[in-house]
């Protein structure tokens, strides 16, 4: 979940607060397999914030982990490092940077809790209620053990935020990122190897299909200009639809019309890692954090080439096929 909590606008981290998946869902499937060969991994004991831990060192990553089980850590790295060439495909074009990025991932909800009071200030309140999940904050994360499906979901969700964060100069609009942060939570594996499609995640066609039969969809022109904080303290039904609805909306530009939005959201994607994600204004988008809600229809027209009324209709008629879709679950 991206937050911005306090000021309109600046950002302190992502969130996910997850729900389990489960099977598969279609229609237009995009496979996309992963790493070909187990990423290199290093393990190296040393002390977590004063508890036993270890740091797991991959190609383009640091895990900090109070997580005692050597198998588990080992397939979190191999999901870091396939998740990450998922996002790649995603954007391709985009030079990686030239350092790894930190990963927290703790035994215990206590560990977790401890570590988000000492690192993220005033905003830890905000961070704290998430009860199953993670957030990211800047470019580095921060999760704890809850299974081992749902934790490796809520590393490859996380692991896109922290990617957009340190390789993007311009902000996307927060429901799309969000987004785009689902397609990667359905991890699957071959053998050692994870696996994805991302046209495949089971529990977010499930509240889907929930927000459509009970009418809790949300109008695109006011979707496109939330972020999740504004769903906190709703009901479960509202914060479960901005997430599925921002799924499908991702899914909707990559795999939907045979594909044909794809290019759009590549272009945009590059533009924003350039600094000149297009802005209907004479602001600059990538001096910083900060996002303009007021940006996010006209930059949406401009990659999609249509008005916001032309896509809503096309976004709708997508999401009535998912939903309708025999065999989706």
């Amino acid at each position: 979940m991206i937050f911005m909590p306090r000021s309109f606008g600046s950002i302190a981290g992502a969130l996910v607060i997850l729900v389990t998946c489960l099977a598969g869902c279609a229609p237009s499937a995009v496979s996309n397999r992963g790493i070909e060969q187990p990423a290199l991994v290093s393990f190296q004991k040393l002390s977590i914030e004063g508890s036993a831990g270890t740091r797991i060192s991959t190609p383009h990553y640091q895990i900090y982990s109070t997580i005692e089980d050597d198998q588990v850590l080992h397939r979190v790295a191999q999901v870091m490092e396939g998740a990450l060439a998922q996002y790649r495909e995603l954007a391709p074009n985009i030079p990686l940077s030239d350092h790894p990025m930190d990963c927290y991932l703790f035994e215990s909800r206590d560990q977790w809790a401890a570590f988000t009071k000492s690192h993220t200030g005033e905003d830890a309140a905000i961070y704290l209620r998430v009860n199953r999940g993670g957030y990211t904050v800047g470019d580095w994360y921060v999760a704890y053990w809850i299974g081992d499906t749902a934790t490796y979901s809520v590393a490859a969700h996380e692991g896109w935020h922290q990617y957009v964060a340190r390789h993007l100069k311009g902000r996307l609009p927060p429901f799309l990122e969000e987004g785009m942060a689902c397609l990667f939570e359905q991890v699957e594996w071959d053998r050692e190897l994870p696996r994805w499609d991302l046209s495949r995640n089971s529990s977010r066609m499930i509240s889907l299909r929930a927000a459509v039969s009970g009418d809790h969809l949300y109008p695109l022109s006011q979707l496109v200009r939330m972020h999740a904080g504004q769903v906190v303290g709703k009901s479960s039904a509202r914060i479960e639809a901005f997430y599925a609805e921002s799924w499908a909306f991702a899914r909707f530009l990559y795999d939907g019309n045979g594909g044909r939005n794809r290019p759009a959201i590549r272009r945009m994607l590059s533009d924003a890692a350039a600094g000149r994600l297009f802005d209907d204004s004479s602001r600059q988008l990538s001096d910083g954090p900060l996002w303009d809600s007021s940006t996010a229809k006209p930059m949406l027209e401009h990659y999609l080439g249509a008005s916001l009324a032309e896509v809503e209709r096309s976004f709708r008629a997508y999401m009535d096929q998912l939903v309708s879709s025999s065999g989706e679950l």
